[in-house]
């Protein structure tokens, strides 16, 4: 009887010692996940029309901002900064000094390094433009207004690295005076990738 319970502990850690060799020895293959990459999309307006002043304020509400990658049109949403757990509207006054010289930041965010195709916003303009403080001038869209404002121009993310991308938007020829309001047609493109 003392012979058979050696033999079945025996058996039994023969068994252990095997499932062990068979389990640490199955966890290890060859695969290297690269590391992410830094994106900081910055917000640059042009306006010789109407002055860059504390006073004067157009507002372009913000909703989305997304990277597109070339391989397989993949979108990756693009938060307000690396630490977001997800995008919240925010509104940004296209006349504030900060616009003007490209320091505004609009999204900050980790990517995959790939090559990727742009940038796309997705945006809603103000209903009116405030000079000097206290007068307003309504604004208007076109019945056909595509709030999607597709930034295309191609841009590489790498590991460990930071890709600065400064979106244009042309207030001169995006706000178009009428009679008593403007018209809001947005012309915009990418102006500077470092």
């Amino acid at each position: 009887m003392k012979e058979f319970r050696t033999r079945i502990l025996l058996r039994a850690c023969n068994l252990l010692i095997i499932l062990g060799i068979l389990l640490v020895g199955g966890c290890e293959y060859e695969y290297t996940s690269p590391l992410p990459g830094t994106i900081d999309v910055k917000l640059c307006v042009i306006s010789n029309n109407i002055a860059f002043d504390p006073l004067n304020n157009f507002v372009l509400k913000v909703t989305s901002v997304e990277a597109v990658r070339s391989d397989d049109k993949a979108r990756a949403p693009i938060y307000e900064d690396t630490k977001a757990i997800g995008r919240t509207t925010n509104i940004y006054n296209t006349l504030d000094l900060r616009a003007r010289d490209s320091s505004l930041v609009m999204g900050e965010g980790y990517l995959p390094p790939a090559t990727y195709d742009g940038v796309n916003l997705l945006i809603e303009p103000g209903t009116q433009v405030i000079l000097d403080g206290y007068r307003t001038i309504p604004v208007t869209k076109p019945d056909d207004f595509n709030p999607l404002l597709s930034f295309r121009s191609e841009f590489g993310i790498s590991e460990l690295t930071t890709t600065s991308i400064v979106v244009t938007i042309d207030l001169d020829k995006s706000l178009i005076k009428l009679s008593n309001s403007y018209l809001f047609q947005p012309v915009y493109y990418i102006s500077s990738i470092k």
